[in-house]
């Protein structure tokens, strides 16, 4: 027989109804269970009040819970690019920090090339500065009229 053959024919059968003596036995085998286990202090507890990190655990499962793949994949993609950016990263601090200092003769020279801007350029000449306006708020003209009243 098919499976759709047997579903077919399991369609047809009318459905009977579930005796009742049953979920009285399946429900006090339940109560005869919970009462032959008493729930522990710590237990009780821990179901009132769940640490902090069982708290996260849940609220995280619950957010990543519609594609668990996906994110899977994406916290994938994101090691493999930190493990391919550290190898990658540029020496040149590690150069610089090399570098000799430099000579007296070029300490100089660069002296003397500032020297020669400043001739060029001329003085600075100062700039007198401006009066500051007056930023306090002004009484605008419907306000007038209402205090004269």
């Amino acid at each position: 027989m098919k499976p759709d053959e047997f579903e077919q024919k399991l369609a047809r059968q009318a459905m009977k109804p579930i005796p009742g003596e049953w979920r009285a036995e399946i429900l006090a085998a339940a109560a005869a269970e919970v009462a032959r286990r008493p729930i522990s202090r710590e237990s009780a507890f821990a179901a009132r009040n769940p640490s902090w990190f069982a708290t996260f655990n849940q609220q995280l499962s619950a957010l990543l819970w519609p594609h668990p793949k996906a994110w899977a994949g994406l916290a994938a993609l994101w090691i493999l690019v930190f493990a391919l950016h550290f190898p990658l990263r540029d020496p040149a601090p590690v150069l610089a920090a090399q570098a000799p200092p430099p000579s007296p003769e070029a300490v100089a020279e660069l002296r003397q090339q500032q020297r020669m801007l400043a001739e060029l350029i001329g003085p600075a000449e100062l700039r007198v500065a401006s009066r500051q306006r007056d930023l306090s708020p002004k009484p605008r003209s419907e306000r007038v009229g209402i205090l004269v009243s």
